[in-house]
């Protein structure tokens, strides 16, 4: 496989090869002419003197020049690389800090979302119906005034029917079970479940979304409401996956 910094590389290269021969091809030309100088000169003494004075500054203007090149150089791409990571940090910051919520969530009528009671959502026909509209693997659950409830995840379901169907003797029907088993056979589940999503209100921006959901261990989800609140109906949606893509810079 060829390696991306190919290119750079042979730029390098060859800078330094050119800046090779012209130190080389410098000092050979300065030593002829040095010696066909004293060579044709009648006072040797003095004419070796005086180029001698006249070569050694030259000669070390040359080497002088080149080192600072290379070291300014290298100084120069350190510094380069160093304020390009920190603007693009700034940047990504900046860039969510001038997206409104509203404009880049998922719409409530464009959710996949099930509605309370628990024991009236049957996990099997939730899987099934998620799979048939093709909206990922999240599924926010809201009570039947549209508040947020749970956010659950497929992952959650997919253990849950397996362990009951590998633990349980005799193992119960999968598709009698709803999320109120989900939720109360692992308190702990059910607990994270509910309390995994953040809330914003509708004039937030994408930053103060990564900022609330920052705010909440593991959490991966918020919810717009109009004015911030669990006790308001879901007018959005916000994904980690929403946020990481407008972060791009």
């Amino acid at each position: 496989m060829a390696d991306g910094n190919t290119p750079n590389n042979v730029t390098t290269l060859n800078r330094e090869r050119l800046a090779s021969w012209i130190i080389i091809f410098s000092i050979i030309a300065i030593t002829i002419l040095a010696g066909v100088s004293i060579a044709t000169s009648q006072n040797v003494a003095g004419e070796a003197k005086a180029v001698l004075a006249t070569v050694l500054p030259l000669f070390g203007t040359w080497v002088g020049t080149v080192l600072a090149y290379y070291f300014s150089k290298e100084n120069f791409d350190a510094a380069t690389r160093s304020v390009t990571e920190l603007v693009g940090k700034v940047t990504a910051e900046q860039k969510l800090a001038s997206i409104p919520a509203k404009d880049k969530m998922i719409a409530r009528a464009e959710m996949f979302v099930k509605t309370l009671p628990e024991d009236k959502i049957k996990l099997v026909e939730t899987l099934e119906e998620l799979e048939k509209t093709k909206k990922g693997s999240r599924i926010p659950t809201l009570d039947d005034q549209g508040r947020p409830a749970y956010m659950v995840h497929r992952s959650m379901i997919d253990k849950y029917l397996a362990d009951k169907a590998r633990k349980t003797t005799p193992p119960p029907d999968p598709t009698t079970l709803t999320f109120k088993n989900l939720l109360t056979d692992d308190p702990e589940l059910g607990k994270w479940a509910k309390q995994s999503f953040a809330v914003i209100k509708e004039d937030s921006t994408l930053a103060e979304a990564k900022s609330a959901m920052e705010r909440i261990s593991g959490c991966q989800d918020v919810f717009v409401t109009k004015g911030g609140t669990e006790s308001e109906p879901v007018i959005g949606w916000v994904t980690n996956v929403v946020i990481a893509e407008n972060a791009k810079v």
